[in-house]
């Protein structure tokens, strides 16, 4: 009996998985610089208005893609990719996603998918353990683990659960005129995401403090406790904090003991987003700087898809209490309720986060972890920071280039000697070369070039070839 057209057979999948593989192999081996040549509104004017009415060839959509498509993609994996920071996607990891793919697992409820949530219980249990991650969030422990998609998304989490502890629920059952009063804090350094989570979340972007910083661009905890002191005595209240190991402009670590002084001192929860930096913790001679007053959070994060090689995307979340967050995010209409739920006995993994629908991004983290090896990554992690090194030695011994903050594991900030117009040159000539790419930020108000080497592909050689075009400036 012929096959309805939209049915495909295992064999016809597997073909067309072989069918692709050339490309993927070919588009993997990286033979470009890191940026698209593409202009704005270039590849959008190759691609037809109105979808085919009538199948295409496999053959057809190959050729597009590497026509087409391709020359729009920037390359996060080139080995002079040193912008922002490093989105790798480890071959095992695509692996796993493949795999996440195929099986088509719905993991909203233990029920909808009894694999999908018990594997994540036990990779979150597997990464506390690797990074050296305290017992407060232990499997099975009053808190535990949850995969968000992003960072953001998990400081957001964390933000209404704090809200709701601070409004005792008023905040999720009657809207934002119940978080009048509340405050939250975070360094002038931190993610813009917890800018917006504050707007998102009703605690209002004008009652976020942007704590000041200190020479090394950290978090200044005094700054913090007397700021959350200013504003209990203006009849406010805090209610949430975000430390950061590893911020996004310089990679600075806050002082998360200090902070959680302050934060303990008026019952405010403290949360800390390690999403770059927090990979290093897989280098035991790291661990104790990464996770520094870990013990003392409420919440901790970091995102597997940046330089750990887990692909987009996939942010660890652990909780040293995770009964405020379900208790703001939990729903419980007719058309979810089943026995296990019921029972208690399970984990229901929608109600630790926003979303309903959840994708089996646990897989991709067993299938890394299984096949690549937490002692590999650890290495992989180390030679990135020896690499960062190098070009560290290489600035100090120029004469007009210098590091505008501590280097901080394998994130350079750089500037010139001749202040924002030599920077501006500087960038500009790493950028223009077309092997490297690299992004700015600013720091105490002067712009730097920062470089954040990570990707999976680097090695010694990209990175003398970074530093003879720096020798050049």
């Amino acid at each position: 009996m012929k096959l309805p057209a939209w049915r495909r057979t295992p064999e016809d999948f597997a073909s067309r998985i072989e069918q692709s593989i050339p490309w993927i192999v070919e588009y993997l081996k990286c033979d470009r610089g890191p940026w698209s040549p593409c202009a704005p509104g270039e590849l959008a004017a190759k691609v037809p208005v109105a979808p085919p009415l009538k199948a295409e060839s496999l053959e057809a959509v190959l050729d597009d893609l590497r026509t087409v498509i391709e020359p729009g993609l920037v390359r996060w994996d080139a080995p002079g990719w040193f912008a922002w920071f490093p989105s790798n996607a480890h071959p095992d990891a695509i692996l796993g996603d493949l795999l996440a793919s195929v099986t088509a697992q719905q993991g909203m409820l233990w029920t909808s998918s009894p694999a999908c949530t018990e594997l994540e219980s036990r990779m979150l249990e597997w990464l506390r353990v690797a990074l050296g991650l305290p017992e407060i969030f232990r499997e099975g422990g009053a808190g535990g683990g949850v995969i968000q998609d992003t960072a953001s998304s998990g400081v957001l989490a964390c933000m209404v659960a704090a809200r709701d502890i601070a409004t005792d629920g008023a905040a999720t059952r009657q809207g934002s005129a119940a978080c009048g009063g509340l405050t939250a804090y975070t360094s002038e350094q931190a993610h813009s995401s917890v800018l917006k989570a504050a707007g998102i979340c009703g605690v209002g972007r004008d009652n976020l403090r942007l704590v000041p910083t200190d020479n090394d661009f950290r978090m200044d905890a005094g700054a913090l406790a007397d700021l959350m002191q200013s504003d209990i005595e203006a009849g406010l209240r805090p209610c949430f904090c975000c430390a950061t190991v590893g911020t996004t402009g310089c990679g600075a670590i806050d002082p998360v003991e200090a902070i959680a002084d302050a934060c303990d001192t008026h019952g405010c929860w403290l949360h800390v987003d390690a999403s770059w930096a927090g990979t290093a913790a897989l280098v035991p001679e790291l661990q104790s700087q990464i996770t520094s007053g870990a013990t003392r959070a409420d919440s901790w994060s970091f995102n597997p898809h940046k330089w750990m090689g887990a692909a987009f995307d996939c942010c660890c979340l652990w909780l040293a209490d995770r009964a405020p967050l379900i208790a703001a995010m939990s729903i419980d209409p007719e058309y979810l309720r089943n026995a296990a739920s019921g029972g208690g006995d399970v984990i229901d993994y929608r109600d630790w986060h926003v979303q309903l629908g959840r994708r089996f991004r646990a897989i991709k983290l067993w299938v890394l972890l299984r096949c690549t090896g937490v002692e590999v990554l650890s290495e992989m992690i180390q030679f990135h920071i020896d690499l960062a090194s190098i070009v560290e030695d290489a600035v100090n011994l120029h004469p007009h280039l210098e590091l505008a903050a501590p280097r901080s594991l394998s994130l350079l900030c750089i500037r010139h000697t001749d202040g924002e117009s030599g920077t501006q040159k500087l960038l500009d000539m790493v950028n223009g070369d077309g092997r490297f790419a690299a992004t700015h930020c600013r720091l105490d108000g002067a712009l730097v070039m920062r470089i954040a080497i990570g990707t999976l592909a680097v090695d010694r050689k990209s990175v003398d070839s970074l530093i003879e075009v720096l020798e050049q400036c």
